[in-house]
């Protein structure tokens, strides 16, 4: 790989950066949406020493078309021998990540995901409950919307049970219980991107289960457990209408 490969290599890879961040909600997918910024930089960064790398390359090699003598060392082991400028040849699988962008984008996180990792666990700290927000009055609007991971911290801080006999609406996507009955709606919750994840679920065994990976919007009652709240790990919810939905732009929450 000589330099202008290399500088080719670079301007494609900030436009990856760019064609999901500016044309597309791609990086979505992998990152919160305050990292947009951040992301759009680096790709007019990367565009820029690329560009500057392929332009500084083609005017020393028309310098030495015009009678310069090319004084260039002879290549090392393992590089190709342009103008002495080679790179070892794994340099190319820099255009992986090229190519997965363009070509085959990974999708966000799913029912794989939300199945076989540990879900959210109960938080600690004691008079968490305090900080909730009331609920509005019953009847007032309809059902309550919420996201998944409020409904599950209500369920396990709310000592006074608020959520109890009232009409709630989520958001999720369908994840198959292989080591029980029923099936999950969930969400995935990251503090920064994909990789530290977290999974909010709710367990339903009223209905039968979904295509896996669909998405849907619910609404139904919870069933709060008989004990202590922070002992479930999957609290129940009861569906009463369901409807399929489109997957949402921002699929994490």
């Amino acid at each position: 790989m000589n330099r202008i490969a290399q500088g080719v290599v670079l301007v494609l890879l900030g436009a990856a950066a760019l064609s999901s961040t500016v044309f597309t909600d791609l990086y979505l997918n992998y990152v919160q949406p305050g990292f947009r910024y951040f992301l759009v930089a680096a790709g007019a960064v990367l565009i820029a020493l690329g560009a500057a790398v392929v332009a500084g390359e083609v005017r020393a090699y028309l310098g030495g078309g015009a009678g310069g003598k090319d004084t260039s060392p002879e290549p090392g082991p393992g590089c190709d021998g342009d103008h002495g400028h080679g790179a070892p040849r794994v340099a190319w699988l820099l255009l992986l990540p090229v190519v997965a962008v363009f070509v085959v984008a990974p999708p966000a996180l799913g029912a794989y995901t939300a199945g076989s990792a540990e879900t959210a666990a109960p938080p600690r700290a004691e008079g968490s409950e305090s900080r909730l927000d009331p609920l509005a009055e019953p009847g007032a609007s309809g059902p309550v919307e919420m996201e998944i991971q409020e409904f599950i911290n209500r369920a396990w801080t709310d000592e006074e049970r608020a959520m109890e006999g009232r009409t709630i609406r989520l958001t999720g996507f369908a994840v198959p219980n292989t080591e029980g009955e029923g099936w999950y709606l969930a969400r995935l919750q990251m503090a920064c991107c994909a990789a530290d994840a977290i999974v909010n679920r709710v367990l339903v065994t009223n209905r039968p289960a979904p295509a896996e990976d669909s998405w849907w919007r619910v609404e139904g009652t919870w069933q709060p457990p008989q004990g202590e709240l922070q002992s479930v790990r999957n609290h129940r919810f009861d569906i009463e209408t369901m409807d399929a939905v489109e997957n949402p732009p921002d699929p994490y929450e």
